[in-house]
């Protein structure tokens, strides 16, 4: 159990940015994922989006080599509102799988279940060089989805979303043929349940709910 120290590094811009989550591939790349304020995040060249999306903050993304001595890939992923990154996991092809959360109505997504309103879970596929979107989905009920606490950005609350990003969580796995399983939660009653699943609605004012996606995330 004793740790091996392998690399670490400073990876940001002059805007505010907040690291909320981190993964590794099987060649040891390591993958780290947080929300950035503003214009400035090292993207890298053919990034999948090179600009800042506006709102609040974007999602930003960063590939490093196993040793920490090069970055292979860093990217915003965001639109006109806000996003989070809650996890992160990475498939067999090399595929980077984004699990988190958007308020932004432009968010870079192929289709949208259920009906959109406040927070909205959002799950997107990378491809292996950062430079392509696979797949990218939006699942959402009316009220808030993947909010794990009152959406409160001032005082003890901004501390908790600045340093941990625990005002929300989601957690994302994805098996050997590539099916991509999501557990998050939910506040909406018409949140976008499929036919004869163990409970298809919302039974309090907040409910886990499990998702499972096909390969190409749509």
């Amino acid at each position: 159990i004793d740790p091996v120290y392998v690399f670490s590094t400073v990876s940001g811009s002059r805007a505010d940015n907040w690291g909320f989550t981190a993964t590794y591939d099987d060649a040891g790349n390591f993958y780290g994922g947080g929300i950035v304020f503003g214009t400035g995040y090292p993207v890298s060249t053919g990034a999948v989006q090179s600009v800042f999306g506006g709102g609040k903050f974007d999602i930003g993304i960063s590939k490093f080599s196993a040793n920490g001595t090069s970055l292979i890939y860093a990217t915003y992923i965001g639109g006109d509102g806000m996003e989070q990154p809650h996890s992160l996991f990475v498939d067999q092809g090399g595929n980077l799988v984004i699990s988190g959360r958007t308020t932004s109505s432009n968010y870079p997504s192929d289709m949208v279940e259920g009906t959109r309103g406040g927070w909205d879970i959002a799950i997107t596929k990378l491809n292996a060089t950062g430079s392509g979107i696979i797949g990218s989905l939006i699942i959402a009920g009316s009220a808030d989805d993947g909010v794990n606490m009152r959406d409160n950005r001032e005082g003890g609350d901004w501390v908790l979303l600045r340093n941990y990003g625990d005002d929300a969580r989601s957690e994302v796995v994805v098996d050997d043929a590539g099916y991509i399983y999501v557990a998050s939660c939910t506040r909406s009653t018409d949140f976008p349940a499929t036919a004869g699943v163990f409970q298809a609605k919302n039974n309090g004012l907040q409910d886990g709910v499990i998702l499972k996606i096909n390969p190409l995330c749509k």
